[in-house]
């Protein structure tokens, strides 16, 4: 059978009522403040090890995605947020693939030895898969529910953000750009909200 690729996934200019489409990608990135990109910067900091990407590599990995990969951007997800969870996932994804061809004993790669023990190749691994589509669906369902709320309130999304990065303390002050006593009362409102709507616990 032939493989039939739907085209509303890959085709950029095809409209999307719940994405962006290529032309409201191309405007976010052309949006982003210097303050966004230094925040992405240090999101994509946090990535880079185990990877062999430079400083930039990431970011620009995933604006390329947005722009032309099957990932798309939902209306109700941060731009920025979308890009760091892109990033995220490069990062990973390029990890794995780095491990497969690190030199074992005797000068062979792991894809070499595998082959010579006829070892299953489990790459790019369908469990990991699952928890990355399952956390991406969680991330999703938070920023859908809390999105029409806190739409134009940078503050609380650059919290969110700083969560799903596991930011805390004085690295997630400094990266929302607040003092400690409005982040106090951000969590407030945020976990006000989380309450209401995922009164059977709710984490990113």
């Amino acid at each position: 059978m032939d493989d039939v690729t739907d085209p509303a996934i890959t085709d950029p200019a095809t409209p999307d009522a719940e994405h962006l489409t290529y032309e409201q990608v191309v405007a976010a990135v052309d949006g982003l403040t210097d303050l966004d990109r230094a925040r992405l910067a240090k999101v994509e900091q946090r990535h880079l090890t185990g990877t062999d990407f430079a400083a930039g590599d990431l970011v620009q990995e995933a604006v390329c995605a947005a722009m032309f990969e099957e990932k798309r951007c939902p209306h109700t997800t941060p731009f920025i947020a979308f890009l760091a969870q892109s990033m995220r996932n490069v990062a990973s994804r390029r990890r794995k693939g780095l491990k497969r061809h690190v030199p074992i004993a005797g000068g062979a790669t792991q894809d070499e030895a595998d082959d010579e023990f006829d070892l299953e190749d489990d790459t790019p691994g369908a469990e990991d898969q699952v928890i990355q589509a399952e956390q991406e669906r969680r991330a999703a369902e938070v920023w859908a529910v809390l999105g029409p709320l806190y739409a134009v309130d940078d503050e609380v999304s650059l919290v969110l953000l700083g969560w799903e990065e596991d930011m805390r303390g004085r690295e997630l002050r400094e990266f929302a750009g607040v003092t400690q006593d409005r982040l106090d009362y951000l969590i407030k409102k945020i976990r006000r909200i989380a309450a209401k709507h995922f009164p059977k616990g709710w984490q990113l």
